[in-house]
């Protein structure tokens, strides 16, 4: 209906600050972690760092999973209620997660539930979610809207680079072979998203700052880098290495907004501590 505003809604694997989800009124849906003992909410009831210490403290197994099919029938349910016009809601990369699936079929039951594969996930995730969400603050229609996403998702740059490989390995992501190869050599495998799947596209060796200082520059020497923004998502890293990190990305591009956080525990389940992304926008 034309004068509506479009409500962009989301998953909480875009790792977006409290202050910009506020900013932008962007209502969010939980993922799960499950441990042997329970199951929490993502960012609700258990954070990254309460987690990592689990995994890694007591050597423990969690897996993330997205919400079902009736609960996001119920999350848009709730949303319809709130809305003057449609529902755009963009969810992580399709083959990474079953969010996508669950939400399309979910969707099927709204008339006005557009529900969209961003492609990426994080930050990646966060900066399409953004894009959307301030298209519809000017009074953008949701066809605008789907189109620009659309277009965002092949210049939208998402790739991390992991301290160690234990997590891939215990949640089944890579073999034991491969995690023992890296564990020898000391090598951190870079993962890249790729047309909505998660690929390693290449390693760094060494210490933390030593391979934190390789990826950076294998990640930030393309020239048709968009400076406007660029997020910095850590799991587990501490706040001195965080800050090595943001000068390290100063070095190579002259932001105008550098937007440092962390990651969401279901992320973090399957990357482990001291992984980090540089993720921004492309032309």
């Amino acid at each position: 209906m034309m004068g509506d505003i479009v409500l962009v809604s989301t998953d909480c694997v875009c790792d977006l600050t409290k202050e910009l989800q506020e900013l932008y009124q962007i209502p969010m849906m939980y993922y799960y972690i499950r441990t042997k003992e329970a199951r929490f909410q993502d960012t609700k009831e258990i954070t990254s760092d309460e987690l990592i210490e689990y995994i890694e403290g007591d050597r423990q197994r969690a897996s993330s999973k997205s919400a079902s099919v009736e609960e996001y029938e119920q999350y848009f349910e709730s949303l319809g209620k709130k809305a003057e016009g449609a529902i755009v809601h963009i969810c992580m990369a399709q083959y990474v997660s079953e969010a996508y699936e669950n939400a399309s079929k979910a969707a099927e039951r709204f008339k006005e539930v557009y529900v969209v594969d961003s492609g990426h996930l994080s930050g990646g995730m966060g900066i399409m979610v953004l894009a959307a969400a301030d298209m519809a603050k000017r009074g953008a229609c949701v066809e605008l809207i789907l189109e620009e996403l659309d277009n965002l998702k092949e210049k939208v740059s998402t790739s991390f680079i992991v301290n160690s490989t234990e997590c891939l390995y215990r949640g089944g992501k890579i073999s034991e072979k491969v995690h023992s190869f890296c564990k020898l050599f000391s090598l951190h495998p870079i993962l890249q998203l790729c047309e909505s799947r998660m690929i390693p596209v290449g390693v760094c060796i060494g210490s933390q700052q030593r391979f934190a200082r390789a990826y950076i520059r294998r990640t930030l020497r393309k020239k048709n880098i968009v400076k406007d923004i660029v997020f910095l998502i850590t799991a587990g890293c501490s706040y001195e290495f965080q800050e090595f990190l943001k000068e390290e990305i100063k070095k190579w591009v002259h932001w105008d907004v550098i937007i440092v956080n962390q990651a969401s525990a279901t992320i973090s389940c399957n990357c482990g501590s001291g992984a980090f992304g540089v993720l921004f926008l492309t032309s």
